[in-house]
């Protein structure tokens, strides 16, 4: 007979979510929540539940560990961003404005959304 509860189960795939929205694997996860790799698969597994030192460390990197034990999205998540969204930012604002549109065209090619500079808001700079 299984020890898990619906609640550990749903724990451990939000979890999961988490750390692939994140672009980490197990082993960066864990070491970020300071346990070993073994740790971080038992969490994910729902075998084992962590405790509240490893939910402030995978918080360092960016966890919403209020999305993962309760469902609920925090306000300050839907606003962070993750590092390759922050070094993208960085990198944009160092841009001059033709790069900057530049850059919008080559990402409207990509995903299909226009590129207008009406649109994009490009400030002169």
């Amino acid at each position: 007979m299984s020890t898990k509860n619906s609640q550990t189960d749903i724990f451990s795939v939000r979890l999961k979510l988490e750390r692939k929205r994140l672009g980490m694997n197990q082993t960066e996860f864990a070491a970020a929540g300071g346990v070993l790799q073994h740790a971080q698969v038992n969490y994910e597994k729902g075998a084992r539940f962590p405790d509240a030192s490893y939910l402030a460390g995978i918080a360092e990197v960016g966890v919403d560990v209020q999305y993962v034990l309760t469902g609920r999205v925090s306000d300050s998540a839907t606003l962070a961003l993750t590092v390759d969204e922050e070094r993208l930012l960085a990198s944009f604002r160092e841009l001059k404005t033709r790069e900057k549109r530049g850059v919008l065209a080559l990402v409207g090619a990509i995903t299909g959304t226009p590129s207008d500079d009406q649109e994009n808001g490009v400030a002169e700079t």
